[in-house]
């Protein structure tokens, strides 16, 4: 593990040193000769305009790219043009002493070859909207026009790659094509490096062997050292693009070796089967809240740098969801960015349609829910800011009229940017079947056990009236309800009896667990059979300065049956490297995995 590590420590110093090699190594191919690709989007006040020309006489190869207004005269785009190559001739005419003869640029109709630019047209009308009966001449080059082919924008490959995990692309955009329809292609370098520095040096001896084709590419431990290229071919409705080539900004490194995850799915190779969900509940760890110097030298002290960047933790965070082969994963602290980027469109190839809703304010982390499309469907979504409903919904009035006197009581409320999201997802397999799913991260101080108790009975009030009002609409379907997350809250306190016993009396101590901000007169209820699905374990979180229960898959026990509990990992595995996370737990939090099964209604399925 030493040795593991120091590899990884080694990779990560690279890092710093490769932004300038990052931006030499991204590139797209050479532009086909005699082609200018136009680009405009619609509304868009802009035309695009690329080209690559090549004039041996005068050593220039070279591709161009112009932003020019649709309103701009024709005849100023082509002197824009033939001024922008005259400028790169004339610097290879102060380096070689030789004469450049300057190079007419017009347009000419295809049918005639008369020149476009006596009829005054404008940029729009010549490149776009007629640009089948033109083409851009160049000398005496003849170039045809192409506009809106499939387009690579951005295609970045991670600063962080590990043996036995899978190599995809940190960033990717297209234009005119869709995503999911590029081929992407791997690469890995024969030859094998100590540095980046060196692999930069002797990049043009590097013969590049062909991996696979596909979304990812999966490392081995063997490929330590190498470099990993992608080479990405955008198409849309038979138009192919332009490749765009990335080779990877560092090199494969070691792995942390088996992560404890990876024995938990030793127990999760097969899916749930037939009438039954595998649900996950899992508060990730944003990057907002691991990234800051507190955070790493404070909060998370144990963990090495390198392992608590998100480029690193991502890494694990994919393999283990993927590993647990979930119907149903409900997530907190998701940044946004990691959503978009990885979370979405790595879990969609594996057959999960993915949900997710910030918190309020301007808060980039939020909830997530990802599921299987071959099992559960989409409803109903819904995003809500507990705070507003408290005040705005006459669901809560006579709640907000009891503590609206108290004004810091109403100030710290009103402050919280609390998610409540709603799902009505209905199963594929029996579609008289729904499952009202909420998800949430209730307020974290550590002495506000009277502020989630609220938040719990907002949650609660809110689910079944999504649950009440699904019934209204299909009261032939059988409603259930699953709430997940991150409570914040250990099983002696009130949420938990709250969920577990249908009832918070207004005498509850964890109304007055900040005096000042005392909750009066308020009595929470429900009329729902709840049960933890994994119970109670010691901990989910467990951090430098605290461990203890945070996390729960809340359901309905006269609805589903608990078929099977994945086991947190052991005391052992979890303090291996003192608290979490650490070199091989991604978060400060543990997964809770259980696989839940639907009890007989009565009904034959649909």
């Amino acid at each position: 593990m030493i040795a593991r590590a120091g590899l990884l420590v080694s990779a990560f110093c690279q890092i710093g040193h490769t932004r300038k090699f990052l931006q030499s190594w991204r590139r797209v191919l050479k532009m086909p000769e005699n082609k200018v690709v136009v680009t405009h989007e619609e509304n868009a006040s802009v035309v695009g305009i690329s080209f690559r020309y090549k004039n041996e006489v005068s050593q220039i190869d070279r591709t161009f790219n112009l932003q020019r207004s649709i309103d701009e005269q024709l005849g100023n785009v082509l002197t824009r043009i033939s001024s922008n190559i005259a400028k790169v001739a004339n610097k290879k005419k102060n380096k070689n002493k030789n004469n450049i003869v300057e190079i007419p640029v017009k347009l000419v109709k295809t049918v005639d070859e008369a020149d476009v630019a006596d009829e005054g047209v404008s940029c729009h009308q010549a490149f776009v909207a007629k640009a089948d009966e033109h083409n851009l001449v160049i000398g005496e080059d003849k170039y045809s026009i192409d506009v809106n082919p499939p387009i690579v924008k951005t295609v970045d490959l991670p600063k962080s790659m590990m043996a036995g995990f899978p190599v995809y692309p940190n960033k990717f955009e297209v234009m005119f094509a869709d995503k999911e329809s590029c081929v992407l292609d791997w690469f890995k370098s024969d030859l094998k490096f100590e540095t980046v520095k060196e692999a930069q040096n002797n990049l043009n001896q590097v013969v590049w062997l062909t991996v696979n084709s596909g979304y990812n590419c999966n490392t081995t431990n063997d490929d330590i050292g190498r470099l990993i290229k992608v080479v990405v071919t955008p198409t849309a409705n038979g138009r192919k693009g332009e490749e765009m080539e990335v080779i990877s900004p560092v090199l494969v490194s070691a792995g942390p070796g088996e992560c404890p995850f990876e024995r938990r799915h030793t127990l999760t190779k097969e899916h749930a089967g037939a009438n039954r969900l595998r649900v996950v509940c899992y508060n990730i760890l944003a990057d907002l809240y691991a990234d800051s110097d507190f955070a790493k030298s404070k909060l998370f002290s144990t963990c090495p740098p390198y392992a608590i960047d998100l480029d690193y933790r991502k890494q694990l965070l994919i393999k283990e969801l993927i590993g647990y082969n979930a119907d149903l994963v409900c997530l907190q602290e998701l940044d946004e960015r990691l959503f978009v980027r990885d979370l979405q469109p790595t879990l969609e190839r594996e057959g999960l349609e993915g949900y997710y809703d910030a918190k309020g304010g301007q808060v980039t982390e939020g909830c997530g829910i990802f599921f299987r499309k071959s099992k559960l469907r989409m409803v109903d979504h819904t995003r809500i800011i507990l705070s507003d409903e408290l005040q705005s919904n006459p669901l809560f009035e006579d709640w907000w009229e009891k503590i609206s006197s108290n004004v810091k009581l109403v100030e710290r409320v009103v402050q919280r940017t609390t998610t409540l999201q709603i799902s009505v997802l209905e199963s594929i397999e029996d579609p008289s079947k729904q499952i009202v799913v909420g998800v949430t991260h209730l307020y974290f101080y550590p002495d506000a056990d009277n502020i989630r108790l609220l938040q719990a009975g907002i949650s609660m009030r809110l689910l079944q009236q999504v649950m009440s009002l699904c019934k209204t609409k299909h009261p032939e379907k059988d409603i259930s309800l699953l709430f997940c997350g991150d409570f914040n809250s250990t099983p002696e306190f009130g949420v938990y009896r709250f969920m577990k016993t249908q009832f918070i009396d207004t005498d509850d101590p964890d109304w007055s667990s900040m005096p000042e901000e005392c909750v009066q007169g308020i009595q929470l209820s429900h009329d729902l059979e709840i049960d933890s699905a994994c119970g109670c374990p010691e901990y989910t979180n467990y951090t430098v300065g605290f461990n203890g229960c945070l996390d729960y898959i809340f359901y309905q026990n006269d609805k589903f049956s608990v078929k099977q509990v994945i086991p947190m990992p052991t005391h052992e595995e979890v303090t291996e490297h003192i608290a979490l996370p650490s070199v091989t737990f991604p978060s400060d939090h543990i997964a809770l995995v259980a696989d839940l099964e639907y009890k007989a209604t009565g009904k034959d399925p649909l």
